[in-house]
């Protein structure tokens, strides 16, 4: 093959990445919207040039090969530098324009809105992109090195990865408004166990917390429901279903009634929100400048916010 004269194209690579990151041909020409043949034409022209399959198809299952996991690594870096290439070129025209990509959990998008909000006024021909979604989710696109920065109250332990804490993360204990314990305070730890509780999904950050702390008070609680979203909990517990803990986060910025926190020893668990990027990542002028602006003024601002 001749290098200089045959290179894969960025359609290709682009193709390629959307495959690995998909698994699926037609959902790939779905989100291209291209058809199912083009996409299979442009790979298997991608793989003539290289020289070596790049994925297998058994069964119902897409199996990249080594091989097209060193093509779609490359294609990462390609728009990771694309990325970092406007955001410089930005830089030159007084941070006018760029992209800055955003991935927290779930329970994090009471609050990122609000920071992003003033961040946004003072950039206001700046691309966001902000995805929200479980735990899971986000590691994966960390794995993937796919955004700029991470929101985890609980980081992974297994990445390459720079974290700092940003603030706080306290869980309270709520309850329907007319339920019995609302009349009680310093309930103790023995009487939360003779209560039903809906909680979070297995993975989630928030259920991980509760675990950890009902181990280090050898509790048991009692778990009627499982519920994937905090909001869903939150309408939950005020109709009746049971008891709930949630990131105090999950009440500071909305308004839905039916429900009271309760005063519970040992309560709130404590823990922290950690702004998280991927070591390998060249942070971009405008990533710099929204990692400077959390630390400092989006913390000050939520702290106001939460009194």
């Amino acid at each position: 093959m001749n290098r200089s004269t045959h290179k894969p194209s960025m359609r290709q690579l682009q193709l390629l990445k959307a495959l690995v990151e998909t698994q699926s041909i037609s959902k790939v020409a779905e989100q291209e919207f291209i058809s199912q043949p083009s996409v299979s034409i442009q790979l298997k022209k991608l793989a003539q040039l290289v020289g070596t399959p790049l994925y297998r198809i058994e069964g119902r299952q897409v199996q990249i090969t080594e091989a097209g996991q060193v093509l779609y690594r490359c294609a990462q870096e390609i728009d990771a530098n694309i990325d970092n290439m406007f955001s410089e070129l930005a830089a030159l025209q007084g941070l006018q324009a760029g992209t800055l990509r955003l991935a927290v959990v779930s329970t994090a998008q009471y609050f990122m809105p609000i920071v992003l909000g003033p961040f946004y006024q003072r950039y206001p021909n700046i691309d966001v992109q902000l995805t929200i979604a479980n735990r899971e989710t986000v590691i994966s696109r960390l794995q993937q090195n796919k955004d700029d920065f991470y929101l985890f109250s609980h980081c992974p332990e297994d990445l390459d990865i720079v974290k700092e804490p940003f603030m706080d993360n306290s869980l309270i204990v709520i309850a329907p408004e007319q339920h019995a314990l609302t009349q009680q305070s310093k309930i103790g730890l023995t009487d939360l166990q003779q209560h039903p509780f809906v909680m979070r999904e297995s993975g989630s950050g928030t259920r991980r917390s509760i675990q950890l702390f009902c181990q280090q008070h050898d509790i048991h609680l009692a778990e009627r429901m499982t519920i994937e979203t905090n909001e869903a909990i939150k309408h939950a517990v005020a109709s009746g279903l049971g008891l709930a803990i949630l990131s105090r986060h999950t009440l500071d910025y909305t308004n839905i009634s039916g429900f009271v926190r309760l005063d519970v020893e040992h309560f709130p668990i404590v823990s922290e929100w950690y702004l998280v990027h991927a070591r390998k990542r060249a942070l971009s002028t405008l990533a710099k400048t929204f990692h400077d602006y959390m630390q400092q003024e989006g913390k000050q601002l939520l702290m106001r916010l939460a009194k």
